[in-house]
């Protein structure tokens, strides 16, 4: 039994799950960091960053959240099925 027949291509999704999230953070960061640079400029008016910076991370904590809490079941899904794989293996071993 391979590693790839156990998984079904669990792993690869997973990885593109977390990867997926890390462009989100880092989309998000991008537009922020962007906000203040054309402040600095004198393309926005002075404090217009920040006062979109608030809303901005207050929507990334958002989208985390509700991505993190489909993850984080999933997880705790899979912490319980292979730790039940690994006490059968243990057995099976005599340990």
């Amino acid at each position: 039994m391979d590693a790839e027949s156990t998984n079904d291509g669990a792993d690869e999704t997973k990885a593109e799950i977390y990867e997926a999230l890390a462009a989100i953070n880092r989309a998000f960061a991008q537009i922020t960091a962007t906000l203040y640079r054309l402040e600095s400029k004198g393309a926005l008016g002075e404090d217009y960053a920040y006062s979109q910076e608030v809303p901005i991370r207050e929507m990334a904590a958002k989208i985390n959240c509700h991505i993190l809490t489909n993850v984080t079941e999933r997880e705790s899904d899979d912490r319980s099925h292979y730790s039940k794989m690994r006490v059968s293996l243990d057995k099976r071993k005599g340990k």
